[in-house]
């Protein structure tokens, strides 16, 4: 589990250049995302939202860690942000009814354990949700590998790297597998002293993730969607 120490000081290891870098990226995907807006399919612009709502907690998240000294209730915030995002991309990527109904209760279910979570066991203003974190980085490890499946199943005329589906799922799975692995040797990290390692994996598998997600929107195409 992570400690409250990572929540409330996790700022305090960063190196201005990295943080810079990172916002960067989501600044340029979310404009991305708006500039092509008009051309993206209705999930592409559920996935154009999700990027400027990162872009926009972590600008929060600095600003007032910087503050305060505790960017907890950011990092809470954001993780049932994410998980309701990209849920309800998979949602609409899926072409069975009975995943459709499994997604629309994993979010359910997960955003009332998330109201219970930050009440009961890891207290919304002080503590990095872990608990919400290794679920639905599972769960989105399952949707990523079962939408593969399914494109295999029902394949498309369009060379597969320029599929904006492609670029997200593999996004998601690379996302899912890397910080479930992170967020599991976390007190690893920590009993060894190596809270740096911590700091510039998290932003590798943060950059890497949203320059896929970049690529998504820059290849999703409602009139190519339409025609395959």
């Amino acid at each position: 589990m992570v400690n409250p120490y990572l929540a409330i000081n996790f700022y305090a290891l960063s190196l201005p250049p990295m943080v810079i870098i990172y916002l960067l990226l989501l600044l340029a995907v979310s404009i991305l995302g708006m500039v092509r807006f008009h051309r993206l399919t209705f999930h592409g612009k559920i996935l154009a939202w999700s990027v400027i709502m990162v872009f926009t907690c972590n600008f929060l998240n600095k600003v007032i860690n910087s503050r305060y000294h505790n960017n907890a209730p950011i990092l809470q915030t954001e993780a049932i942000l994410e998980f309701i995002f990209y849920s309800t991309i998979y949602y609409f990527l899926f072409k069975s009814k009975i995943l459709k109904a499994f997604v629309l209760i994993s979010i359910i279910a997960i955003t009332g354990f998330f109201c219970y979570n930050a009440i009961v066991l890891q207290p919304f203003g002080s503590v990095f949700p872990t608990n919400i974190y290794l679920p639905t980085l599972s769960l989105f490890t399952i949707f990523s590998l079962i939408l593969f499946r399914q494109m295999l199943l029902y394949p498309v005329k369009v060379n597969i790297v320029r599929q904006s589906v492609f670029w997200y799922n593999t996004a998601m799975l690379f996302y899912a597998t890397t910080m479930f692995f992170n967020l599991g040797m976390t007190n690893y990290y920590s009993q060894q002293k190596w809270d740096a390692y911590i700091f510039y994996f998290w932003y590798f598998i943060l950059c890497a993730f949203h320059m896929m997600i970049g690529i998504a929107l820059l290849t999703d195409n409602i009139e190519t969607q339409a025609n395959s």
